[in-house]
């Protein structure tokens, strides 16, 4: 059971981080402007980054990916205490500690870059190749290269 239920929050969070959220408008407002040190203050908390940059579903999956490692490293903690001794025991626990730690880490950095790109869409980038005629840079060529006619 605990297996499919690791499976599951792993594959929402995924899903979560791989389907970035953007704001619906196309005009810039003064009131929606994203700082990226705020978004790093409020990421301390799991979700709170992204709350800030308004992306709840994102939020709601780190914050309960980091839940989940929480509780499993509390239940981790109280196997190793009843067996001290026990390597693999020792080793479960550390590993939980270990994700508790990658969870919060890509929880900052998605804050910190959400702020950082709030805006990219926004602006469209101009796709038009320079003519012959437009380009001076490249020379002219006059007659053949080989010496023909």
């Amino acid at each position: 059971m605990r297996h499919l239920l690791k499976q599951i929050i792993w594959f929402a969070l995924l899903c979560g981080i791989l389907t970035a959220q953007s704001p619906m408008d196309s005009q810039v407002d003064s009131s929606n402007v994203k700082s990226p040190g705020k978004a790093l203050l409020f990421s301390v908390i799991p979700g709170g980054g992204q709350l800030y940059n308004r992306h709840p579903i994102k939020a709601a999956l780190f914050a309960g990916a980091f839940t989940y490692f929480a509780y499993e490293y509390t239940v981790a903690q109280e196997e190793y205490q009843a067996d001290i001794s026990s390597e693999t025991l020792h080793r479960s626990r550390n590993d939980k500690v270990w994700m508790m730690s990658l969870v919060w880490t890509l929880n900052i950095l998605d804050a910190y870059v959400d702020a950082q790109l709030w805006d990219f869409n926004k602006y469209e980038i101009e796709d038009k190749q320079p003519t012959e005629a437009e380009n001076p840079n490249k020379p002219e060529i006059i007659g053949n290269l080989d010496g023909t006619e």
